[in-house]
């Protein structure tokens, strides 16, 4: 079965296990350096392993001034990137597959913020209408330029040991707006006529022969449509014979594979189709280039399941079946169809998280995420799991997609697992989703964990309405609550009880009339927007849709929005926006406006609302009493909905790491229970300090977890490391400091949290002294400190109580990523910098009961100015960092390096500010793991 799909394959010299190739996607998972991460390299060597005959990483950067698509994106822009890039082919080669680098410049389609504020640059001035970014038309010797920097770029891959590269000439980039006339009308030798449009990427391809060699396999991908009539573009523009005759004229120019795409950012929604679009609809185009032309053709088309590519194989459309999401999805997508397991294949639902995620993830240097798939993007941090070796029992309440995940995982573990729902089906509201007209894929989402789970051994108990004293009387060991929400149905608004008020769950259950009916629907949201759909398709009379808002969906992704829209255009659905609800009569609704008041009213036979759900706490709360009664000590945890408010993915993502924790020995924190606080027993001048600086992006989450209330995460989730020598401090003799700080705000205001200080040297204890009155930074003892210089390299280590907390090697000369300069004020040699810390102040007294009581609590900040004697960037060769059992510095998770520098300085702490009261107790439980030794809990811990 599938016999196409696993035939082996020939492109130019290079032979392929099989015809599947995993297709080119921006994961913004690189070092900030342009070189692949460890994560990266994870992620490529999991599909490999699954299956994958090529595989053609995301977009690769081949110039660094103008050409960044994403802020952590691969690159070939200098030969320090080659050993690693070396590294990700070895990965992928020790699984038999292949590997092709797509050689990338996003031209006008990138932001200007990306590029340091610069124009884009493309073949012309013509702005992308979506991302709107200032855009000017490169001179003829920047193009020659450019060229030079593609074919260096290609020679680069080759060293590197990958078996070809991809010139991405598709989805509006820099080699498309030469090749399309609606964005190149340039006068030079490469505008104009069809041969000049053609020129550039010819320079490229004939550069790259003659630097490489004839066997290097090179292809291109191609956008043969753009589709800008569906944008109302009345001008020239590639259409599919232009494409094909683009296409003919590659392939005279000697190169070895297409692949063959569509499309462009203005018409994104054909290049990276939402749910809508169904399987193989580009078969047609793609045919069209085939019948001219006997290159090999890669192509995507919107592949699900193996079906059809393999239909497309047997008729010679394709030579190779491309799959982009398919593979975030189901990092075994492949080996699951060769070993004949179609049916447990985690199938892509075309949801588009993954480019939402991507779109706001990636100013914040983090990878997408995957809304079925919950290790995407995190497998090195979060895609283990620890067996359950007691195989405890686990009850999940809940069979929507949070429940199916969380009772996946904790039954991979071993636990027992009992999966309750009062459905008489798996799925919950993604049953729902999938009502709608061309929706049918959301379907998928059930069916997988239909066939997973019982293989699994889960015990599935459908049609079961769960309650505290059933569950407690199967005496479990965990109980997980993904009982989703409850419907808002706002009872301060007049007659919103009155029979013709339905709610969405029933009008999609076929409970209400809708045929010939007059309906609106209350609430403008995705779901409202998919209901109002689905009663329009079902024959309602009219349909309009009801909401504040003033504009549809305004927090969706847009994709998925235009989509709908469109859609609901053509079946004459009415927006009737910036309207508040205030009253529900027997003859429909009354409104008023939002910008000035006004009244109106609709008339209705059938209100459907869709105003949201409320978190549903009311199992979990009567679970922890049943279980309290009992004398029982079971953790209770709710997932999804029954928390917050949301789509899918975080309901999944929840679901997993609640299963995934559940029994595990729990890391070193940075919070304490409060039991041990009652244990808890008791400006100055830093002169000729030398330091090893290092920035890294860490997980939002453990920033989250250390951060003490009412300060907030920034923006970027960047924590700070400092290693110094203070040699002539002004109050002790000369001692070294380390220093654990993440970025932080409050009300706006962004400084340094500093979550622990680290004290060695002669002069310590009396550093350590000055912040035993908490007024100051308490800091720990007994730290080891190993910071030698040798020339340009720098070494630098921490260890305390028998742990070698960190170890840092770095290169002077260059920064990882130019963000190390900016996070540090800009430094000057002889120039002052003044810089802010958040600190927390406490007085303490002894209570009736003896015991000691934090009291007087306050958030201040307290202002640092730096007079740098010297600052020299470094490049971050290594950063590692670890846990002890006093020092949980390992909790804040290495995941990009920023930058590092080797600087001297004078630091003056010259004043402090008042911010907030805060409780002190309640925030001493945080901070106290980072600032304090456990020997002030009567522990000791001689090594």
């Amino acid at each position: 079965m599938y016999e196409k799909l696993f035939e082996a394959g020939q492109i130019g010299n290079v032979q392929t296990k099989n015809r599947l190739v995993m297709s080119p996607m921006g994961v913004n998972m690189a070092n900030l350096d342009g070189t692949p991460s460890e994560e990266m390299i994870a992620y490529y060597e999991a599909r490999a392993e699954g299956g994958a005959g090529i595989i053609i990483p995301e977009i690769c950067r081949v110039d660094d001034v103008t050409g960044v698509g994403t802020p952590c994106q691969i690159a070939v822009t200098r030969d320090s990137n080659i050993p690693g890039l070396a590294k990700l082919a070895a990965a992928v080669h020790k699984h038999g597959t292949k590997i092709f680098i797509q050689l990338h410049h996003p031209g006008r389609e990138t932001a200007n913020q990306m590029i340091g504020g610069l124009d884009c640059v493309s073949a012309s001035d013509r702005m992308c209408k979506t991302t709107q970014a200032k855009t000017r038309a490169m001179t003829t010797d920047e193009v020659k330029e450019m060229i030079q920097k593609y074919i260096v770029g290609a020679v680069r891959a080759q060293k590197a040991g990958v078996d070809g590269v991809e010139l991405h000439a598709a989805h509006g980039y820099l080699l498309q707006q030469f090749l399309s006339p609606y964005t190149n009308n340039r006068t030079d030798e490469y505008g104009g006529s069809f041969e000049n449009r053609l020129r550039m990427i010819a320079e490229i391809i004939a550069g790259i022969r003659e630097a490489c060699g004839p066997d290097f396999v090179l292809g291109v991908r191609l956008s043969v449509e753009e589709f800008l009539d569906q944008t109302g573009v009345t001008e020239d523009y590639i259409h599919i014979a232009d494409g094909v005759k683009i296409a003919v004229a590659l392939e005279q120019l000697g190169i070895d594979f297409l692949d063959v795409s569509v499309g462009l950012y203005e018409t994104g929604i054909t290049a990276i189709e939402p749910v809508s679009y169904p399987e193989g609809w580009r078969h047609d185009l793609i045919a069209a280039v085939r019948a001219h032309t006997k290159l090999p053709i890669i192509a995507v088309s919107n592949y699900r399941g193996p079906d059809v590519p393999e239909k497309f194989l047997e008729e010679g459309v394709i030579d190779f079946a491309s799959f982009g999401r398919s593979w975030l999805a189901d990092p075994e997508w492949g080996r699951k169809v060769q070993e004949g397991r179609a049916d447990e294949q985690r199938k892509c639902i075309s949801c588009l998280r993954c480019f939402e995620s991507l779109f706001a993830n990636a100013g914040r240097l983090l990878p997408l995420e995957c809304a079925v798939n919950p290790t995407l993007g995190r497998q090195t941090t979060a895609g283990d799991l620890e067996p359950d070796t007691e195989h405890h029992k686990v009850v999940i309440v809940g069979a929507g997609p949070g429940g199916m995940c969380a009772a996946e995982t904790a039954a991979k573990r071993g636990c027992k697992v009992t999966l309750i729902d009062r459905d008489d089906k798996l799925g919950g509201m993604v049953n729902y989703a999938a009502k709608p007209p061309l929706k049918e894929k959301m379907n998928a989402v059930a069916d997988y964990y239909g066939v997973v789970l019982p293989k699994l051994g889960v015990d599935i108990q459908l049609g079961t309405e769960a309650t505290a004293e059933s569950i407690a009387a199967l005496e479990p060991d965990a109980v997980i609550c993904a009982v989703g929400g409850i419907p808002v149905r706002p009872a301060s608004i007049p007659g919103i009880d009155k029979p013709l008020v339905k709610l969405v769950r029933e009008t999609m259950d076929g409970e209400v009339e809708i045929e010939g009916k007059n309906v609106i629907v209350v609430g403008a949201g995705m779901t409202g927007l998919e209901t109002a759909e689905f009663i329009a398709d079902k024959g309602a009379a009219s349909v309009k849709v009801v909401d504040m808002v003033d504009r549809p969906a305004p927090e969706a992704y847009k994709t998925n929005v235009l989509d709908v829209m469109m859609r609901l255009t053509k079946m004459g659905v009415e927006m009737v926006l910036g309207q508040k609800l205030v009253e529900v009569t027997d003859a429909g609704v009354k409104l008023e406006a939002v910008a000035d008041g006004a009244g109106s009213e609709l008339a209705a036979d059938v209100i459907v609302l869709s105003m949201g759900n409320r978190p549903n706490n009311e199992l979990k709360d009567a679970l922890n009493e049943t279980f309290k009664a009992q004398g029982r000590d079971v953790p209770v945890c709710t997932v999804g909905c029954a928390v917050k408010d949301g789509m899918m993915s975080p309901a999944v993502h929840q679901g997993y790491d609640a299963a995934r924790a559940l029994f595990t020995k729990p890391e070193p924190s940075f919070a304490i229970p409060l039991s041990d606080l009652a244990r808890f027993g008791k400006v100055n001048q830093m002169n000729d300090q030398t330091s090893v600086c290092v920035d890294f992006v860490t997980s939002p989450e453990a920033i989250a977890a250390i951060l003490p209330a009412p300060l907030t995460p920034f923006q970027f989730p960047v924590a700070m490391l400092s290693l110094s020598h203070i040699a002539n401090p002004t109050f002790a003799d000369d001692y070294y400091e380390a220093i654990l700080g993440v970025y932080a705000m409050y009300e706006g205001e962004l400084g340094v949290y500093i979550a622990s200080l680290l004290l060695g040297g002669p002069g310590a204890e009396m550093a350590t002294a000055i912040g035993r009155d908490n007024a100051a930074f308490p800091k720990k003892l007994g730290a080891d400190f190993q910071i030698v210089r040798d020339g340009d390299h720098v070494t630098a280590k921490l260890s305390r109580r028998g742990t070698q907390l960190v170890d840092v090697d770095m290169t002077l000369g260059q920064y990882n990523s130019p963000y190390m300069h900016a996070f540090h004020l800009q430094p000057v040699v002889g120039e002052k910098r003044r810089g802010g810390v958040f600190n927390f102040h406490f007085d303490m007294t002894t209570g009736p009961d003896g015991l000691p009581t934090l009291s007087c609590g306050e958030l201040l900040q307290v202002g640092l100015e730096y007079d740098y004697k010297s600052w020299e960037p470094g490049y971050v060769n290594k950063l590692e960092m670890k846990s002890s059992a006093d020092d949980p510095w390992g909790c804040l998770p290495v995941l990009n390096v920023v930058g590092g520098a080797y600087n001297v300085n004078n630091l003056d702490i010259f004043g402090k500010k008042k911010l907030a009261d805060i409780n002190a107790g309640a925030t001493m439980l945080k901070i106290f793991p980072g600032w304090y030794d456990r020997t002030t809990l009567g522990e000791v811990g001689r090594v």
